[in-house]
C-alpha cells in the first residue's frame, strides 16, 4: 500500500496534512503518535472509511478486514453470529460446514470457544475485543487494520497477541494497527510511521523509526535506552 501527499480536512480544519510513506506487504505496521496526532483518522482513511481531501492511497487488490475499538452493537447478535459476519464475502449469506470450522477454529486459536453462544453485548470490553479480533482472523483477509487493539486488554491477553500478529505477519498476512504502547514497539513491529499534528514525523522500518530523536520530536519528552534493553522517559 502506497500513501501519496494524503491530505483531510474537516469543518474547515486541515487534520492530515500530505501524509506520504509506503506499507509492505506481510508486514506488522504501526502508527503511533500522541493523542490529536490523527492516528485513528489515517487508519479509517486506509480502511476506506473517509475519503481523503487530497492525495492518493493506492492498494494492492486484496480483502481487507477492520477491527474497531469495540462497542455495543445495536442488536442482541450471539458471538458465533458477529464471527459468522467476518465471512460473509465468502459464504454470502449461505454459511457452510466451511465457514463453522473456521470460525471454531479461530475461536479456539484466541480461547473464546467458551463465547459462541453469548450475546455480544453482555461481553466485558476486553472480550469483545478478543471476539473483533478473531472475527478479523476468521474472515482470512489479507490485510486486517485494528484502532488500538490493545486498549482493553489485560497483560497476559496483550501477550497472546502480540504472538498472534507475528504469526498472522509471518504467514504472510499484512496487519496496520494505530498505537499508543511505546514500551512494546520494539517487540511488535517490523515498521511504522510516526505522527504529530497529523503530519509524519518519520516512517520506515521500526528500528528506524523508534530512535531517540524521532520519539522525542513526536512526543517532546525525553527518551533513555538502558543497556538492558529498557525504556523510560524523562521530561523536556
Amino acid at each position: 500500500m502506497k500513501i501519496e501527499q494524503l491530505s483531510l480536512t474537516i469543518e474547515g480544519k486541515l487534520l492530515l496534512d500530505q501524509l506520504s510513506f509506503e506499507i509492505p506487504q506481510s508486514s506488522l505496521f504501526v502508527i503511533l503518535g500522541p493523542n490529536g496526532a490523527g492516528k485513528t483518522l489515517l487508519l479509517r482513511c486506509l480502511a476506506g472509511f473517509r475519503e481523503p481531501s487530497a492525495g492518493q492511497i493506492i492498494r494492492d487488490k486484496e480483502s481487507l478486514a477492520w477491527v474497531p475499538l469495540s462497542q455495543p452493537l445495536p442488536f442482541g447478535f450471539r458471538v458465533r453470529d458477529v464471527l459468522l459476519m467476518g465471512r460473509f464475502r465468502q459464504h454470502q449469506g449461505y454459511p457452510s460446514s466451511r465457514d463453522f470450522e473456521m470460525i471454531a477454529g479461530a475461536a479456539a486459536r484466541l480461547d473464546i470457544a467458551h463465547l459462541l453462544l453469548r450475546s455480544y453485548n453482555s461481553l466485558s470490553r476486553g472480550e469483545q475485543t478478543k471476539v473483533d479480533i478473531t472475527r478479523a482472523v476468521a474472515s482470512e483477509s489479507s490485510l486486517i487494520l485494528f484502532d488500538e487493539p490493545f486498549s482493553n486488554l489485560d497483560i497476559d491477553a496483550s501477550l497472546h497477541m502480540i504472538d498472534l500478529f507475528k504469526d498472522l505477519q509471518r504467514s504472510g498476512k499484512t496487519l496496520i494497527l494505530s498505537h499508543h504502547d511505546l514500551y512494546s514497539v520494539r517487540n511488535l513491529a517490523t515498521h511504522g510511521l510516526l505522527m504529530k499534528k497529523g503530519q509524519v514525523v518519520t516512517h520506515g522500518p521500526i528500528d528506524e523509526v523508534f530512535q531517540p530523536s524521532w520519539i522525542q520530536k513526536a512526543y517532546n519528552v525525553k527518551p533513555v535506552f538502558g543497556g538492558d534493553d529498557s525504556l523510560r522517559f524523562e521530561k523536556m
